[in-house]
């Protein structure tokens, strides 16, 4: 009877340990998986999936039906990156990725002052920045900034450093830009 209730036990104790191994294992396998680059989008109508299709981050930030108002915010964002303003309100980074799917979602809308954001990505899209002074006044003036109520108005481009101590301060930490 001895030897049977140690190789019961022994048993039970084998099984433990390979239950928790094999619990372990599964547990942490989803960790090591990567995160994709891009995620799958259903679109749908009335309940019926029409589509399913790869998203990137921008598209999400920005979708196709993206309104005026958000494009215009965006734009107005990006550019504190690159002026100097007394005041600047919102912060985001410019990339590459966000600045070509602006552009694409501002040529395949109908907005009020689509000429003006097209000129400005597409500048930017090529990496001029040289008229950033202005793309962020005229966009600021959109916004109702007035010189006497707000002292928001761009006056110059940032030097490089500056535009690196802009990024560190007010970038680095923002979680949706990265």
């Amino acid at each position: 009877m001895k030897r049977t209730t140690k190789s019961v036990i022994s048993i039970i104790v084998i099984f433990i340990i390979f239950g928790g191994a094999f619990g372990y294992i599964k547990s942490t396998e989803h960790m090591e998986k990567p995160v994709p680059e891009k995620e799958k989008a259903i679109v749908e109508n009335d309940g019926v999936i029409l589509e399913s299709k790869p998203v990137t981050k921008e598209e999400l930030l920005y979708p196709d039906n993206l309104i005026e108002h958000k494009v215009n915010e965006a734009i107005h964002n990006m550019s504190h990156q690159k002026v100097e303003a007394s005041v600047k309100w919102g912060h985001t980074e410019i990339t590459q990725e966000k600045v070509d799917r602006l552009l694409a979602v501002c040529k395949m809308n109908d907005y009020k002052y689509k000429e003006l954001y097209i000129s400005i990505l597409e500048r930017w899209s090529k990496g001029d920045f040289s008229h950033a002074v202005e793309d962020h006044n005229a966009i600021w003036e959109m916004q109702g900034g007035e010189e006497s109520r707000n002292s928001g108005r761009a006056t110059r481009l940032l030097r490089p450093e500056e535009e690196r101590a802009y990024i560190e301060h007010n970038l680095k930490a923002d979680l949706y830009d990265k």
